[in-house]
């Protein structure tokens, strides 16, 4: 099958690759190469770079909608376009050009939006998922192709689930390529949203039960990530887990945890400023970390 593949983010890549095995990609569409790092140099997109190294038929653009583009994408005379993480609305003039898939990281209904999976963990959700939808004027709100779900683990990160739902969808889109694409509508009563994520959002509130707490650290983990000061070190807490332990709010107790409004976190994994990530026991040993040390909330 001809295929046009349109992606910018890493959680397309899998999906990418299986289909340079298994089919004729045609072009591979991808945002403009945006200014990354403290020197802003522009970068191109994960799936641009893979794209580029393979010698694909690759097509950096701001807006796949643009007149010549449109003319550009008519030549490939593609029988299918698959949609990963693209970041752009597809007009109605390119919809009508070859049937189109798309690959959410939810259970659709649930988590319509740009945080699917930040959503799920920061909700508590037992199971994340993917689906595979058409396109439809209202966002994610497609015809349901084909869904493929899995329970979330106790201690998942964002970053974890984001990185095996990405090693699951290729099998997914397959399975959906290859039946008639004959879907069930979505029930508009479960629809729930995921905005999109902002450095603002991962401030964590200490005074909360230990499990939203932990949940909280999870969810922005490992962007835009919770951070505390802990000894007067701005720490990146990259994973937690609840606890029942008591005490004074963001006070270190006996058994290490740290007290919140109700119970305790116990911190799997940091990332010191100005050091590599590590557990928590051997940052403690490093830093002489004493029962009694009281955290502090930064952002």
């Amino acid at each position: 099958m001809k295929i046009i593949f349109l992606g910018s983010g890493a959680f397309g890549l899998p999906t990418l690759k299986r289909l340079v095995e298994e089919h004729e990609v045609v072009a591979v569409v991808t945002a403009l190469d945006k200014p990354a790092g403290r020197n802003r140099t522009l970068a191109p997109t994960p799936i641009g770079v893979w794209a580029e190294e393979h010698h694909l038929h690759l097509i950096k653009c701001e807006n796949i909608n643009a007149s010549e583009h449109i003319e550009q994408i008519k030549t490939l005379e593609a029988e299918m376009a698959v949609v990963i993480a693209f970041g752009q609305k597809l007009s109605s003039e390119f919809v009508s050009l070859q049937p189109i898939v798309n690959l959410h990281a939810s259970l659709l209904p649930r988590w319509r939006g740009a945080a699917p999976i930040h959503a799920s963990i920061l909700n508590g959700d037992e199971y994340s998922g993917l689906s595979v939808i058409s396109i439809a004027p209202k966002m994610d709100a497609g015809q349901i192709l084909g869904q493929l779900s899995t329970p979330i683990g106790e201690t998942e990160t964002t970053g974890e689930l984001h990185d095996r739902l990405a090693e699951l969808g290729p099998d997914l889109i397959l399975e959906v390529l290859r039946q008639p694409l004959k879907g069930e509508e979505q029930d508009e009563s479960k629809v729930t949203y995921a905005s999109k994520i902002s450095r603002n959002d991962a401030r964590l509130d200490l005074t909360q039960r230990a499990e939203v707490v932990a949940r909280t650290v999870r969810g922005f983990s490992p962007w835009p990530a919770c951070h505390l000061s802990i000894a007067g070190i701005d720490c990146k807490i990259l994973n937690a887990i609840p606890k029942d332990g008591t005490g004074e709010v963001g006070e270190v107790l006996e058994d290490g945890t740290i007290a919140v409004g109700e119970g305790s976190i116990e911190i799997l994994r940091l990332k010191p400023s100005g050091s590599a990530s590590m557990t928590w026991k051997d940052f403690c040993n490093g830093r002489s970390i004493q029962k009694g040390v009281c955290c502090e909330v930064l952002l």
